[in-house]
């Protein structure tokens, strides 16, 4: 089976699926991704002799959010069950009992087993950095440090996602899979302007603030509506991150976190850059907007861009964007050198302490089997809808041309911020910059000056707490 049709369901802050047989996004004049579901013919195999790996005996625990894509007409956990069966057949003494979370209670739930007294946390959970940060900070994780050999960190490939798998010093998240954020241009807009004769559409699509601005230009010279920095609460800020912070090679917090850097030279010039584009018409103001917002206003043809895109908006809005007759054409955030660092969204596994050696032991064996294992790597990879953390494991989709653009980006994953103390505070203030740069209310410098001194009494009162 293609691995690419396969996707159909992705996890980001919550899980997309697209309640369609079939359908295409059209992501270029010779590729489409054509998502749906295939049911495999019903055939008999012989049956595979695999030996003993461990002889270890014990009864382990792991829980999942719904992040692997099942069969057609199987319900959740029916994939992650036959992994389990393949587990066993390396390590037929480990037992384990399997559960999947809901995305609405499942986090609530493991706090309240971490504040509880006498309850027992899973053994293994598959989860993203955020969570899995907060809970190492609690004292209740394992130390994955002997997982992370030279091998396997020469083989990753972007430090900044080794970086998201530590807290306080030590790896707590063995990684599976990950996908960058990025941006969509409407491709007749950008053809009909004449504007994509400018924009690199090779390997990875990087690109200057340079060739962006003219661009901005060309769409703006042909009067087509442009994009929204949208400014109105706080989901999708990842993006507006991304796009700021990129153009003139700034960062959001110095190099080991303790301090937020928005109002350093190089930000502020892509603030006053921002406001420039906007009083021209290149930019619309999104004080008023949200990044609902503006992925809607792109989806339905109005706007020549989107600054807030990723693979699962591709996928959930594949039937709107095919009866609008949009046609996306993806790139990265621009930067001044050309070389972005990007947010992303990233899967993998933490392992809770325990007592027993022998089932910490189990669990390693598992997580290992998860990621590294060739008889199931690649398969789990392709069904969490995101991409390979590994260079080593290749292409897992066939070739497809999107695919590839998404995998050859993942070297410019940056910095996780989300694991730094106070960053769901932080995000408020973010907003309120922009909407006051963006309505004139206040200047570039006094607004990031104001952001940096709020955001950073976020880090201050974690750490007098803790």
């Amino acid at each position: 089976m293609n691995n690419w049709k396969k996707i159909i369901a992705l996890v980001m802050s919550g899980i997309f699926v697209l309640g369609i047989s079939s359908c295409k996004v059209k992501t270029s004049e010779d590729d489409d991704i054509e998502i749906e579901a295939v049911e495999e013919p019903a055939t008999e195999e012989p049956e595979e002799t695999i030996e003993a790996v461990s002889d270890l005996e014990a009864s382990i625990t792991w829980w999942t959010y719904p992040v692997f894509v099942q069969d057609e007409g199987q319900e959740d956990g029916s994939y992650e069950q036959a992994l389990i069966e393949k587990f066993n057949k390396k390590y037929p003494n480990i037992q384990v009992e399997l559960r999947i979370l809901d995305y609405t209670e499942g986090p609530d739930e493991i706090e309240d087993l971490i504040e509880g007294e006498g309850l027992e946390l899973p053994d293994v959970l598959l989860d993203e950095p955020g969570r899995i940060g907060g809970y190492a900070k609690k004292g209740v994780l394992a130390n994955l440090d002997p997982m992370f050999t030279e091998e396997m960190t020469s083989d990753v490939v972007s430090p900044g996602i080794l970086s998201a798998c530590r807290s306080n010093g030590a790896y707590v998240m063995y990684p599976l899979s990950g996908s960058n954020y990025v941006m969509a241009f409407n491709r007749s807009m950008i053809e009909n302007s004449g504007a994509i004769e400018l924009m690199n559409r090779e390997g990875a699509c990087t690109w200057t603030t340079e060739a962006f601005e003219q661009v901005l230009e060309r769409l703006g010279e042909s009067e087509f509506n442009s994009g929204v920095l949208y400014c109105s609460g706080i989901a999708g800020d990842y993006a507006t991150r991304s796009f700021l912070t990129n153009l003139y090679d700034g960062s959001l917090m110095n190099e080991d976190g303790t301090a937020y850097t928005m109002n350093s030279e190089a930000n502020q010039q892509a603030l006053t850059k921002v406001k420039e584009w906007m009083d021209k018409g290149w930019l619309l103001n999104g004080s008023g907007s949200s990044g609902a917002d503006a992925v809607s206003s792109f989806v339905n043809g109005e706007n020549s861009y989107c600054l807030l895109w990723s693979l699962p908006q591709a996928l959930s809005n594949a039937q709107a964007l095919s009866e609008n007759g949009v046609e996306v054409v993806v790139m990265p955030y621009p930067s001044a050198d050309g070389i972005p660092s990007l947010e992303y969204m990233l899967n993998g596994f933490c392992i809770f302490k325990t007592e027993d050696e022998g089932r910490e032991e189990a669990a390693r064996y598992l997580v290992d089997f998860l990621c590294n294992d060739e008889s199931v790597a690649a398969e789990n990879v392709a069904r969490s809808g995101a991409f390979p953390v590994r260079t080593s494991m290749g292409d897992v989709y066939g070739g497809n041309e999107q695919a590839l653009l998404y995998e050859a980006l993942l070297p410019y994953s940056g910095t996780y911020y989300n694991q730094v103390e106070g960053f769901e505070e932080m995000r408020v203030y973010w907003y309120q910059m922009l909407a006051e740069i963006l309505n004139g209310e206040y200047s570039v410098k006094d607004s990031t000056d104001s952001f940096v001194e709020y955001a950073n009494k976020t880090l201050e009162s974690k750490e007098e707490e803790e």
